[in-house]
């Protein structure tokens, strides 16, 4: 009986020590996810999965491959181009080896290409050494309708030509030949930040062109990666964001769209604007692609309100690519895109311990105006958690008010020790409001740092 058990057990291990083989990566390259889905199961361009041997296989060792569902059509083996297009014969595969001088023959007896099997056998005075590797590539023309990442593999194994014992015996042995990437992105490279002077609110301190103190630029950085096989073809496209605010006062025409790079000034609008939405599009016309920036400009020289004045509001993007589906490609869903402020005081405390036990710390804020000033408060930690804005109420005009930490905990709903970095944001102008931030200890009080800016 135990002779029967241990017999038992190292068939397991055997067993489980030739159901992997190799380490065989997923697709060398990436599948543009949008052009996927174009091609509709007709692919234009070879993909390859590259094998990293763990074990040396010598001359007469036999590999096999196969190859999973995806693929319908495979017909052969052949010696992989050494010249441009490298373009692979209808449903054949190959064997990529770079600069390295082995070679392999078909087993053709132990072959089924109908089944996706396919044996090679390494040729006689060839080794391939250990962590040496190969591509295996397959035509374009090979991969089923039916082809998704899942199904899309190959699994490798090896065996001694000597036993039939198996080689290779650690790793992943199994590859996808699809590997996905979007071919469209955007980014937001410069947000909208406008600061309104308080005075008159017809203008802005910050955020605007030289010269121009009424205007504000958000900048968009746009990718059309053609790089990615079977990409969609330039001269396909049209991506339209939709930029949400607060527009209820700016009229067609003050808002407009330059460009740069492979992006045609002449190919980017603004379509519509209005009281909370302002659509402009980026349309590939002339076949250029579309990598390159987008800078729309928003003009408040112009508002029809009474009397002018620039509305604080925050801005959030969508955009979405229309590449020749009716399925459009999302570039961004409600990404912030900046926001206008009222100038207002602005205090951090960049180190506000909370919670800790035998520590005390509060801060101190000198209200030298007779008006009351609202306070906003925002803050993140040591962990980089965000806390949202919570509004601390007015500090009184004339007077000192006092935050505990227990204040802080509070709003923020802080429960256990926490170092954070505190922001307030104060409205009142010209250094009215003035902090003091202290940490007490118990055996003596400590002043913290902080930093003020007026905006």
């Amino acid at each position: 009986m135990k002779l029967f058990k241990k017999a038992l057990l190292a068939t397991a291990i055997f067993g489980a020590m030739g159901a992997n083989a190799a380490d065989v990566s997923d697709a060398v390259k990436f599948t543009s996810v949008e052009g996927f889905a174009v091609a509709n199961g007709t692919l234009t361009d070879d993909r390859s999965v590259r094998v990293i041997v763990r074990e040396k296989l010598e001359a007469g060792d036999r590999i096999t491959l196969q190859f999973g569902k995806g693929f319908d059509s495979i017909t052969g083996v052949e010696a992989y181009p050494t010249a441009a297009p490298f373009a692979l014969a209808s449903g054949n595969i190959a064997i990529n080896n770079g600069t390295a001088d082995y070679t392999f023959t078909v087993d053709a007896a132990e072959s089924d290409f109908a089944k996706g099997k396919v044996v090679l056998e390494l040729d006689t005075g060839y080794t391939v050494e250990l962590d040496e590797s190969f591509e295996v590539v397959v035509a374009a023309d090979t991969f089923a309708a039916t082809a998704t990442q899942s199904n899309a593999t190959v699994t490798y194994s090896a065996v001694s030509w000597q036993d039939g014992s198996a080689k290779d015996t650690t790793g992943d042995n199994t590859g996808t030949f699809l590997k996905f990437k979007n071919q469209y992105t955007a980014t937001v490279k410069t947000a909208l930040d406008g600061v309104i002077e308080r005075k008159d609110g017809v203008k802005f301190i910050s955020g605007f062109p030289t010269g121009a103190e009424k205007t504000d630029t958000l900048v968009l950085t746009l990718n059309d990666n053609t790089d990615l096989l079977d990409a969609v073809a330039a001269n396909t496209t049209v991506t339209t964001f939709k930029l949400a605010g607060d527009f209820s006062d700016m009229v067609a025409g003050d808002a407009t769209a330059t460009a740069s790079g492979d992006i045609l000034t002449s190919d980017v609008a603004v379509t519509a604007i209005s009281p909370s939405l302002l659509t402009f599009t980026v349309t590939d016309s002339a076949g250029e692609g579309q990598d390159g920036e987008v800078v729309l400009t928003l003009d408040n020289a112009t508002r029809v309100a009474v009397p002018e004045r620039i509305k604080a509001t925050s801005f959030a993007l969508d955009g979405s690519v229309n590449y020749g589906l009716p399925a459009t490609a999302s570039v961004f869903a409600n990404a912030s895109a900046g926001k206008w402020i009222v100038d207002a005081t602005i205090i951090n405390v960049p180190y506000f311990p909370v919670g800790f036990e035998g520590v005390s710390t509060s801060v101190h804020f000198a209200n030298e105006g007779s008006s009351d000033v609202n306070v906003i408060m925002t803050a993140i930690d040591d962990s980089g958690e965000e806390y949202a804005a919570v509004d601390m109420g007015d500090l009184a005009g004339d007077t000192v008010t006092k935050y505990t930490q227990g204040d802080i905990m509070k709003a923020f709903g802080i429960t256990a020790k926490t170092k954070l970095s505190v922001t307030f944001n104060i409205d009142a102008t010209d250094g009215v409001v003035n902090a003091y931030a202290f940490s007490n200890a118990g055996t003596g009080r400590q002043a913290l740092v902080t930093s003020q800016q007026t905006k």
